[in-house]
C-alpha cells in the first residue's frame, strides 16, 4: 500500500521529516537528485517501493511502500526516538527557533509563490507539535492557582 510520508508518519507515530531522514538513510530517497532533493532513486521505484502521483495543481509527489524495507525502517526509527531522547535542550529554545524558520519559510512561500514552501511549513507545524509538553493544565486548574 502506497503512502504519503505523512501517513506513514502516523502508523509511527512520528512526523513526515522523521520518515523523510529514515528513507534518505534508506537510500529510497536522493538528497542529490538532480531535479529536486528528495525525489526517489530509480531503483526504489523499480522495487515497487516508491510510485510517482499527480498532485492537485499538477505537480508530482511520491507515495511510498515501505513493506519491503520494514524492518530496516522501524530499526531507524527506534533509534531516531532514543536519540532524541537523550538530547537534553530546552524545549522554549527549540520552539523558538522553530517558529522563525517557520516564519521565514512561510514569508519566502508568500514571495515567491511556491507551494513547496507552504508544505514545509507544514511539517515544520508538526513538528512544533512534537515539541510541546504532552500534559496541559486544565484552564480550571490555571484558573484556580
Amino acid at each position: 500500500m502506497f503512502q504519503t510520508m505523512t501517513q506513514i508518519g502516523k502508523d509511527y507515530n512520528i512526523d513526515a521529516k522523521e520518515v523523510g531522514k529514515a528513507l534518505y538513510r534508506l537510500k529510497i530517497r536522493d538528497a542529490a537528485h538532480p531535479i529536486q532533493k528528495g525525489f526517489p532513486f530509480e531503483q526504489a521505484i523499480t522495487h515497487g517501493i516508491a510510485k510517482a502521483y499527480e498532485g492537485r495543481s499538477g505537480e508530482t509527489y511520491y507515495r511510498y511502500n515501505i513493506t519491503p524495507v520494514k524492518d530496516e525502517f522501524e530499526q531507524l526509527i527506534k533509534s531516531a526516538i532514543i536519540d532524541r531522547s537523550q538530547k537534553k535542550i530546552p524545549d522554549t529554545t527549540r520552539i523558538e527557533s522553530k517558529l522563525e524558520q517557520m516564519l521565514e519559510t512561510l514569508n519566502q512561500a508568500i514571495d515567491t509563490k511556491e507551494t513547496e514552501g507552504l508544505y514545509r511549513l507544514k511539517a515544520d507545524i508538526a513538528d512544533i507539535y512534537a515539541l510541546l509538553p504532552k500534559t496541559v493544565p486544565f484552564k480550571d486548574d490555571a484558573i484556580n492557582r
